[in-house]
């Protein structure tokens, strides 16, 4: 097979290609002129200060619509709630909502990439899905009071019950300024086993009886949270990636985090596109 060579450049199919991608930028422009502007009869968010009600209730509506359109992870697949858009079509999107003078939509990048890379493809293409649609906030609780970043140390247990974890203790230091709905809890799951593989990662639904969440104003304005689990009962399909996992899936995520998608070599993001591949042709062939 011969692979497609880029469009010389000055060509007529290079000058049809800048075209294209002009026209949908001035598209993706209008549509933010539109929908990316908090309305006049709305105080305006001040730096330094919480978010007013009124505010965070505008960042859910546009985070809907902004989701709708699969532009909070353009390149990524349709069925997990992107737009499946070529990167140079993608990295419009993102520039022309940069450009704008609006209060996060508080989806992150590394809840995202550790659901795409180490989640099933049915909480891919719900969970996930979700997410990348704005239908949901997500948050993390890795972090407890008495080990501060050490968190190999930490003692919320999730301890088996038939097809489920009865998870139990307490998580600190989770900040998060829209009320989150899921939190994606690393608790130990075999504290027999050697020390990096005593933790699983567990994503609980935050109306989960036995799950109570305390806010906690800071001193610098933003708010962060302490939850405290209570013998909460949480279905093992909502176990991400492998029991004793956790670690592994803690440290992709905060890689993520200190340098976004690019801290994720090459090799693996490739792996996880193959199997995805291998996944859909499976589908077609039944």
């Amino acid at each position: 097979m011969t692979t497609p060579s880029e469009p010389a450049w000055g060509s007529t199919e290079h000058l049809d290609v800048l075209a294209a991608l002009e026209t949908f930028r001035l598209y993706v422009r209008d549509w933010m002129s539109a929908n990316a502007v908090i309305p006049d009869d709305i105080p305006a968010p001040v730096r330094g200060h919480p978010l007013s009600p009124e505010v965070k209730q505008w960042v859910v509506e546009f985070r809907l619509k902004l989701g709708s359109m699969g532009w909070i992870a353009p390149s990524w697949p349709r069925r997990y709630g992107g737009a499946g858009l070529p990167a140079a079509y993608a990295s419009v999107v993102q520039k022309e909502l940069a450009r704008q003078s609006i209060p996060p939509i508080y989806v992150s990048i590394m809840h995202a990439a550790a659901l795409r890379t180490f989640g099933t493809e049915e909480q891919k293409t719900t969970l996930l899905k979700s997410l990348l649609e704005g239908e949901i906030t997500m948050c993390h609780a890795f972090n407890e009071r008495t080990h501060g970043s050490d968190i190999s140390a930490n003692t919320t247990e999730a301890v088996r019950d038939g097809d489920d974890y009865i998870i139990t203790g307490t998580k600190d230091y989770i900040t998060s300024i829209l009320p989150p709905d899921v939190v994606l809890t690393l608790a130990v799951t075999n504290p027999d086993a050697p020390r990096n593989q005593r933790m699983s990662m567990i994503f609980v639904d935050t109306d989960t009886d036995g799950v109570v969440i305390k806010p906690e104003n800071l001193l610098l304005g933003g708010r962060e949270h302490k939850f405290l689990y209570t013998e909460a009962s949480v279905s093992r399909e909502k176990l991400v990636g492998l029991e004793g996992q956790g670690i592994e899936i803690a440290e992709f995520m905060v890689d993520i985090e200190r340098g976004t998608m690019a801290s994720v070599p090459l090799e693996r993001q490739q792996e996880v596109e193959r199997r995805e591949a291998e996944f859909d042709a499976a589908e077609s062939a039944q």
